[in-house]
Formats: C-alpha cells, sequence, structure tokens
C-alpha cells in the first residue's frame, strides 16, 4: 500500500490551494509488527510540512487584511518586509512579515504613532506561539528541564530546545503568576514583606 497525503486549502474567496505533503508505502507482503499505521517519524515529517503550509497562509491572509485602514478603508503602503523566524509546536520557520505604513487619514506623523505596523507583532510576542510556551511550562514544571526538551525532541517536529530559552520561558510564565498573586494580596499584606524571589534549580521551583 501507498500512502500519499495531500494539503488542501480553501480560503474565505473560495480559491482553493492543493500541495502534496509527503508519502510512505505499506507493502503489505513484507509488514512487520512495528510497521502498522503511522509511525511517529511519519507523523513528524508530515507535521513540520503540514504547520509551513497553514502558517504561511495564514500570515499571508492576516498581511493582506492589515493593508485595509480601519479608518477609511483605503490600502495601506507596505513600507518593508522583516525576516521573522516564529517558533511552533510543530516546527521553527523562517517567514517574510510586511510591515505597514500608516495611513495617509491618520493627523498624526508615523514618528508619533511609533512608525509602521507589523500585524504578526499581536501574534507572535515572545517569537513563539502560546501552545509551544504552554507545552514548555507544562514540562518543565513536571520534568528537569534538560528532560522536557529530550521529550519535546522525541515526539514532536519542534526546533531543538535549548535549556536556556526553556528556563527564560519557564521563568517569564512563573513571574507572571507570582505577581499575578502578589498583587491580589498586596493590600492585605502591605508592610509585612516584600515579594517572593523565585528560584529555579534545573526544574525546581522553590519559593523564598
Amino acid at each position: 500500500m501507498d500512502v500519499r497525503i495531500i494539503f488542501e486549502a480553501t480560503f474565505e474567496n473560495g480559491t482553493t490551494r492543493k500541495r502534496p505533503l509527503g508519502r510512505f508505502s505499506r507493502p503489505f507482503r513484507s509488514t512487520q509488527p512495528e510497521g502498522f499505521g503511522m509511525l511517529l517519524e511519519d507523523a513528524k515529517s508530515m507535521l513540520w510540512p503540514l504547520q509551513q503550509e497553514i502558517l504561511l497562509d495564514q500570515i499571508q491572509q492576516i498581511s493582506v487584511a492589515s493593508r485595509v485602514c480601519p479608518e477609511c478603508s483605503r490600502a495601506r503602503a507596505i513600507h518593508d518586509y522583516r525576516t521573522r523566524v516564529p517558533d511552533t509546536l510543530f516546527g521553527r520557520f523562517q517567514v517574510k512579515a510586511p510591515r505597514i505604513r500608516r495611513c495617509a487619514c491618520n493627523a498624526k506623523s508615523d514618528a508619533a504613532l511609533g512608525g509602521p505596523l507589523s500585524p504578526l507583532t499581536r501574534f507572535f510576542p515572545d517569537r513563539s506561539t502560546s501552545e509551544l510556551r504552554r507545552l514548555q511550562a507544562e514540562l518543565g514544571a513536571r520534568h528537569s528541564l534538560r528532560e522536557a526538551a529530550r521529550i519535546m525532541e522525541i515526539f514532536l517536529p519542534c526546533a531543538k530546545q535549548v535549556n536556556t530559552s526553556l528556563r527564560n520561558r519557564f521563568g517569564k510564565i512563573a513571574r507572571e503568576i507570582n505577581d499575578s498573586e502578589y498583587a491580589e494580596s498586596a493590600v492585605s499584606s502591605a508592610g509585612k514583606s516584600a515579594a517572593p524571589l523565585p528560584v529555579f534549580l534545573d526544574g525546581a521551583h522553590i519559593r523564598s
């Protein structure tokens, strides 16, 4: 049996785009116990190009829609293109993202408003998807950072996980949780003590 995986996307305007993603073979005469169904390596090899196709199409649609001025509905000019490298659960991708000039209908200058707009900024504030950050935080809370990185690389076609990145993202989430808890109890505990200090020992979380 030969299996061929085809990606097909249908857009809001009704157009359709197809692209072959890959193929694998399962000849029944030589089937072994470990050869039934889709294997982990098959899935990983398919998920990376599938994620790329979906990501590129989404970025294209967001970029086109973002050019329309919300005030006068005219198309805004593209200032330039910048390379972005978003990190996702199924791979790290290099994409070209436009920066859009502000519309002439706005009386304020570009400098006063902060210059050209980057539509992707709010989708990848930490240069990664929220799903990836959540999984990194979840595994980092349950395992050592080295083991968390190893688990992700075994089961997912994600980019190589660096302990430093995991630690920084895990620390950022811990600080956000800590700041939220401290803000809620600020009134009742005012003057009693300073905010607790998070400390990481390769996966262990100690609050002093």
